[in-house]
């Protein structure tokens, strides 16, 4: 099952090379359009880091389900499959792997290129890792919420779900700029994720269920 989704997903490039690219362009963009900061880069850097990655993985989900929905594959799969939960789960990984992963190593790379510490960026790489997952899963909602009446509104309607997020990632980068034991906000995002995992793939399901009768 990983395997297919895998392909699939590795065969439409622009639907995973897209994200990247757009995280890519906004951090190299950051550095461009704040000259008077050029000598203090990580003032604003995190903040452009954290919304990079949301506006990243919100693009990642953009038709996680639309195609399979518009050529019948995701209501026989529904048929065949009774833990159709099971393949939410699969397929947010796959989305995972091949998106927010390279995000959060690319992350760790801007991090370390900006504030030139590398005890710093390897802080913010688990952040970066655990906050990309999650948003991944929230935005998975809101597309499935928005199912063939356009994304948009499933990102209206995911985006107070991110702002803790957000807000948890700006609190742990302080603990870290401060020497403040982090790992606290870590533990946070994680207990966090460890419901979401769970919950989100059960409740799209259901969605995805009644989109379908």
């Amino acid at each position: 099952m990983f395997k297919l989704e895998f392909l699939k997903l590795r065969k439409k490039t622009r639907s995973w090379l897209g994200p990247i690219l757009v995280f890519w362009l906004i951090m190299l963009a950051y550095p461009l359009t704040v000259e008077f900061l050029q000598n203090k880069l990580e003032i604003g850097f995190f903040s452009v880091l954290w919304i990079a990655i949301l506006i990243s993985m919100m693009l990642a989900t953009e038709d996680i389900f639309s195609e399979d929905y518009n050529d019948g594959s995701l209501e026989q799969t529904l048929i065949k499959n009774p833990s159709f939960s099971i393949i939410i789960v699969t397929k947010i990984f796959t989305h995972w792997l091949l998106i927010g992963l390279p995000i959060s190593i690319l992350s760790f790379v801007f991090s370390l290129g900006t504030t030139e510490d590398l005890s710093l960026s390897l802080s913010i790489f688990p952040l970066a890792i655990i906050s990309s997952y999650i948003f991944l899963n929230l935005f998975v909602l809101g597309n499935a919420l928005s199912l063939n009446k356009g994304s948009v509104l499933g990102a209206l309607v995911t985006m107070p779900l991110a702002l803790p997020v957000l807000i948890v990632l700006g609190k742990g980068l302080i603990a870290i700029q401060l020497d403040i034991n982090y790992r606290s906000f870590i533990f946070l995002l994680l207990g966090s994720l460890s419901i979401i995992i769970v919950a989100i793939p059960i409740v799209v399901s259901y969605v995805i269920k009644a989109h379908l009768e």
